[in-house]
């Protein structure tokens, strides 16, 4: 899915933080025109644009599957500075 809406990312790290919650960290996912367009003030555009296309892309990976439990929710945000992104996903009891 990372490499669909960015790059494949130089590292990836997940843990579940309780029985409902997975977070995962990816770190080296920016491609240059994103941080061209965060270099020149796009940073809010960008992040928008790549929460929508993310979620989508998330939804649509079949995680369902591979976790063998229903996704309620995910929440996806970004470190541009540090080209990291963190993704939530609240699982379904």
């Amino acid at each position: 899915m990372t490499e669909e809406a960015e790059k494949q990312p130089r590292s990836v790290q997940s843990f579940f933080a309780n029985d409902r919650t997975l977070v995962v960290f990816r770190e080296g996912i920016l491609v240059t025109i994103e941080k061209e367009l965060i270099r020149t003030g796009f940073e809010e555009h960008l992040k928008i644009t790549k929460r929508h296309l993310e979620k989508k892309l998330l939804h649509a990976a079949g995680f369902e599957e591979i976790l063998k439990r229903g996704v309620e929710d995910i929440f996806v945000d970004w470190d541009f500075q540090r080209d990291k992104s963190y993704i939530i996903f609240t699982l379904k009891p």
